[in-house]
């Protein structure tokens, strides 16, 4: 797999899925991260442009013996990421957002038994209470991240050594305003004032992504990204790997470090989770953030995607008598490329037993 970092020259915006049209009074805000299909939007668009292919027959399906696939398919590109990455001293960490199931400092697990009754969304549901470790409450801002150390400290449940890092550490958001523009007079457009968010990453700081394909002929270069076509630097990293991720079985929780899709809005329809877990898991709870809502410009159609609604990164599922199989932690739209091969659903796996129950 080709590991490969980008950095910002100025300024990135990768816009959320509000309409942001002339004449319509939204304020146009960017994720951070951006969403895995419109990395993937960036990575083929360079792959084409640097191998001269006529972006119009692409679109128009004229060109099928690409690896990268067609507008309606992936070929062979399979993507990981993208992460949020940070270089200090040489050395590259991943900055993984801070699971849900981490709040005021606390590790939040399943609880063996409650006597109260609820709506709970599933048979079987249990609540999630604190896991009661002494002296870890403290104040966690409400974007934070954790590098691959405090990461690997959480999955095995060791609090004390988890140290959030707060967002602005890692990038600054910065708001510009403009006008809108009547291109016949080429003059603003009167009334039209707008406001939109940019993310300015600090120094160090950038994009990782993981590619089977080779979409970068150079060690580094330039690309665009992002709305407006800002500039990024790439760089193709030798030998770099991501510290293996961590299997379990039998009570296993899932984070994950992507969003994902599923056709029955946080769980498959239906509820079988056995693809992904095996014929016999069975949820028990979970932490989930709020819906991200995110669409896409198709460019064989030549109109935007589908609004669809993803469980965001950070995400927390806790099974029992699961096996992992392996696969993405996702399912795709019918008749959509696969959002697992795009980089949806990328997942950590670790243990977790019950509050006062034995282990």
């Amino acid at each position: 797999m080709q590991w490969v970092f980008i950095q910002a020259l100025d300024v990135w915006m990768f816009r959320d899925s509000k309409p942001f049209s002339a004449g319509q009074n939204f304020y146009a805000r960017s994720l951070f991260p951006p969403q895995p299909g419109t990395m993937q939007g960036v990575l083929r668009s360079h792959y084409l442009e640097r191998m001269g292919v006529d972006l119009n027959a692409y679109a128009r399906g004229q060109v099928t013996n690409l690896p990268i696939g067609t507008p309606s398919s992936l070929g062979a590109l399979r993507i990981t990421g993208p992460f949020v990455a940070r270089r200090e001293n040489g050395r590259l960490t991943r900055c993984l957002p801070l699971p849900l199931d981490v709040m005021g400092g606390e590790l939040l697990s399943p609880a063996a038994g409650f006597d109260y009754a609820t709506n709970a969304p599933f048979a079987g549901w249990h609540p999630l209470v604190p896991e009661g470790q002494a002296g870890l409450k403290k104040e966690i801002g409400e974007e934070s991240w954790l590098d691959e150390a405090a990461f690997a400290a959480y999955l095995k449940g060791d609090m004390r050594r988890v140290q959030p890092t707060p967002a602005e550490r890692l990038y600054q958001r910065e708001e510009r305003t403009g006008l809108g523009l009547d291109h016949r007079r080429r003059a603003h457009a009167q009334g039209l004032f707008y406001r939109a968010e940019f993310v300015r990453p600090r120094e160090g700081v950038g994009l990782l992504v993981g590619l089977s394909v080779d979409v970068f002929a150079e060690a580094a270069g330039m690309l665009s990204i992002g709305g407006e076509g800002r500039a990024g630097v790439y760089e193709v990293l030798q030998g770099y790997a991501p510290p293996p991720q961590a299997t379990a079985a039998g009570r296993v929780k899932i984070v994950l470090l992507t969003p994902a899709w599923f056709s029955g809005g946080w769980q498959p329809a239906g509820g079988d989770w056995s693809p992904w877990l095996g014929a016999g898991a069975r949820l028990v709870s979970l932490a989930l953030g709020k819906p991200l809502a995110l669409s896409g410009w198709d460019l064989a159609r030549r109109r935007p995607k589908p609004l669809r609604h993803f469980v965001p990164a950070g995400s927390v599922f806790f099974f029992e008598d699961a096996q992992l199989t392996g696969s993405s932690f996702t399912e795709s739209p019918a008749g959509e490329p696969d959002y697992g091969a795009m980089g949806y659903g990328a997942y950590a796996a670790g243990s977790w037993n019950y509050v006062n129950a034995a282990s």
